[in-house]
């Protein structure tokens, strides 16, 4: 997935201060702006969500991961699959990939 789109999907997450129910901006978003389709209580954006935090996040975990991918690419056990994707395509793939690192 691009860092534009991980930035997009995190920093669009909301929730439901009383039954914590999950929305997104774009992908999920409630009925009623800011409100709860299930309860009616107020959505909330954690802080960890805010588009600065989010960003900082992921230049921070990009060099952690890029130490672990080198690693398991060095050990033919790296999958690679399209995130960006329709859902159903990407359960495909993963389905797939999984599939050829299990034992026969």
């Amino acid at each position: 997935v691009s860092q534009e789109e991980l930035v997009r999907r995190l920093s669009g997450r909301l929730i439901c201060r009383q039954c914590q129910t999950p929305y997104h901006r774009t992908n999920l978003p409630p009925k009623a702006d800011g409100r709860c389709d299930t309860c009616g209580g107020e959505l909330y954006q954690r802080a960890d969500d805010h588009l600065d935090v989010v960003q900082r996040r992921i230049l921070v975990q990009q060099g952690l991961l890029a130490a672990l991918l080198d690693l398991y690419s060095k050990q033919g056990k790296l999958a690679e699959v399209d995130g960006e994707r329709e859902i159903d395509k990407v359960s495909e793939q993963l389905l797939e990939a999984v599939s050829q690192c299990s034992p026969a």
